[in-house]
């Protein structure tokens, strides 16, 4: 219903004076990414609230593993605006690909830095993500063994180059016990 909302406001407002709360209005602009959505006909769209600085049109923008020049901003009332300042909720175009909420945005210099701090990004969330589910898969296989479940292991061993596959296997089969035979497949 809207009920109380401008006692709210005003309360914010007059608290904020109170404790002198500003931002910076100069230098490159910092935000948060509010929401994100793949839109058919204008691409990737951010909602950022811009937090210190100023955002502009043509600015590089940095968000998680996403990044791009800014085509477009719209305000919250869907009008074109050139730029926008601190606790301004922006709609952003020309991204890379759709940021996730929460993700911080940063303005950088070079779009060249942009992409290369968002491909280290996606490479590392890979590596962590692969890190995880490896030891998911260990402590499943352990805890078969510690139930009695295995006594044969077939493993399939996929390498670059066969000088690791050929360590690799000799490995292996220097942990079979009599509990547990290792089969590399």
């Amino acid at each position: 219903k809207g009920t109380g909302v401008d006692d709210l406001l005003d309360a914010i407002l007059l608290q904020s004076e109170v404790l002198k709360l500003s931002a910076v209005k100069d230098g490159m602009a910092t935000g948060v990414v509010i929401e994100s959505y793949l839109d058919k006909g204008r691409g990737p769209v951010a909602t950022i609230l811009v937090q210190s600085g100023t955002l502009r049109r043509g600015d590089i923008v940095l968000c998680g593993f996403e990044y791009g020049r800014v085509r477009a901003m719209r305000d919250e009332n869907g009008k074109e605006i050139s730029e926008a300042g601190p606790s301004i909720p922006v709609e952003v175009l020309g991204l890379s690909g759709v940021p996730s909420a929460g993700d911080e945005a940063t303005v950088v210099r070079d779009e060249k830095k942009a992409r290369e701090v968002a491909l280290y990004r996606q490479g590392k969330f890979r590596e962590v993500k692969l890190a995880r589910q490896q030891k998911a898969k260990l402590e499943n296989m352990f805890s078969n063994m510690a139930e009695g479940d295995v006594a044969e292991l077939n493993v399939i061993v996929k390498a670059d180059v066969q000088g690791s596959v050929e360590a690799i296997v000799q490995a292996l089969q220097e942990l079979s016990t009599p509990e547990v035979k290792v089969n590399v497949v």
